[in-house]
C-alpha cells in the first residue's frame, strides 16, 4: 500500500479524495433530497386523486341540487276570490274550521267570534281560534284554512309549547256581508 501511496503524489491523492467527497456531498444533497421531494409529491398526487374519485362519485348528487336549486319557486300562493260570509253563515264558517282542524288531527280548544266588529259594520268579522297539535299537521291545517273563500286574513299567530305538543293561538279576519250589501 506505501508503493501505491508513492507513486501517487500527494497532491493528487488529495485532489482525488477531495473529488470523491463533492460526488458523495452531491449524492446525498441533490439526489437523496430530491428523492424526498419525489415521495411527498407522489403522497400530493396520491390525495388530489382521492378527491377526484370523490369529486366523480358525488357528481350525481350536486347535478340532482342543482337541478332542484334552478327549479323555478311558486313566488306566491294562489289567491283566493273573497266571497263574503252572510250573517247566518257564521256558525258554518266555525263549523268548517273545526272540520279542518279534524282532518289535521289539532285539537280545537275554542273558537271565539268578537262580536263588536259584527255590530261595528266595518264588514270584517274577527274570530280568535285557539288549538293543540303537531306543528307539521298544523302548517297543513294554515295551508287549508287559505282556502276559505270569506278569510281576509290571519292577523297573529301565537305558538306555544305543552306537554308533547303545540298550542296555536289565532287572529283571524273574514270578510261579511254589511246590510246594505244584501
Amino acid at each position: 500500500m506505501k508503493k501505491i501511496l508513492s507513486l501517487l503524489p500527494t497532491q493528487s491523492l488529495i485532489y482525488s479524495l477531495v473529488c470523491g467527497a463533492g460526488v458523495i456531498v452531491f449524492i446525498f444533497l441533490i439526489i437523496v433530497s430530491n428523492q424526498n421531494l419525489s415521495a411527498e409529491l407522489d403522497q400530493e398526487i396520491e390525495k388530489l386523486n382521492d378527491r377526484i374519485e370523490q369529486q366523480r362519485i358525488l357528481r350525481p348528487v350536486f347535478d340532482s341540487l342543482l337541478e332542484r336549486a334552478q327549479q323555478e319557486k311558486p313566488t306566491d300562493l294562489p289567491a283566493t276570490k273573497i266571497v263574503k260570509l252572510d250573517p247566518g253563515d257564521i256558525s258554518k264558517v266555525s263549523e268548517l274550521i273545526q272540520d279542518m282542524a279534524g282532518r289535521h288531527d289539532l285539537k280545537i280548544q275554542n273558537i271565539r267570534t268578537d262580536a263588536n266588529e259584527i255590530m261595528n259594520n266595518t264588514g270584517y268579522m274577527l274570530m280568535r281560534v285557539e288549538a293543540t297539535g303537531d306543528f307539521m299537521k298544523f302548517r297543513d291545517f294554515l295551508m287549508d284554512l287559505a282556502t276559505i273563500p270569506s278569510l281576509e286574513q290571519i292577523e297573529e299567530i301565537k305558538i306555544g309549547a305543552i306537554e308533547a305538543s303545540r298550542d296555536y293561538k289565532l287572529r283571524i279576519w273574514m270578510a261579511q256581508k254589511l246590510p246594505e250589501d244584501r
